[in-house]
């Protein structure tokens, strides 16, 4: 089988939606509050378009409710895809880095 390739942006949207089902701005904030990374709200919604073209993720509209005065969010969710893509990337990321001196034996990162 063939490794799928990701960009940065797509793994880190898996990551954060391996565990439960978020909408485009809770998206962000999960990135922000684990790598310290800001992320614009269009380019983010750019690329959950074409993983969901891709099959990573699948999407569906939330109700609408009278706090947001009607207007409905969209809710993302990691695909069997999306998962299997996800750990195959995240073995490909470990493989790697066994290859950096020091990383092995369990040195820390600087």
């Amino acid at each position: 089988m063939a490794f799928t390739r990701t960009s940065n942006l797509e793994t880190l949207i898996l990551a954060a939606l391996e565990t439960s089902e978020l909408y485009g701005l809770s998206i962000i904030e999960r990135i922000k509050e684990t790598t310290g990374q800001s992320l614009a709200l269009g380019g983010l919604y750019t690329t959950l378009h074409r993983m969901e073209q891709k099959g990573f993720v699948a999407s569906r509209w939330g109700e609408s409710t009278e706090v947001r005065q009607g207007a409905r969010r969209r809710y993302y969710q990691i695909t069997a895809l999306g998962q299997q893509t996800l750990t195959e990337t995240r073995q490909m990321l470990v493989k790697g880095l066994n290859l950096v001196p020091g990383l092995a034996s369990g040195e820390a990162l600087t």
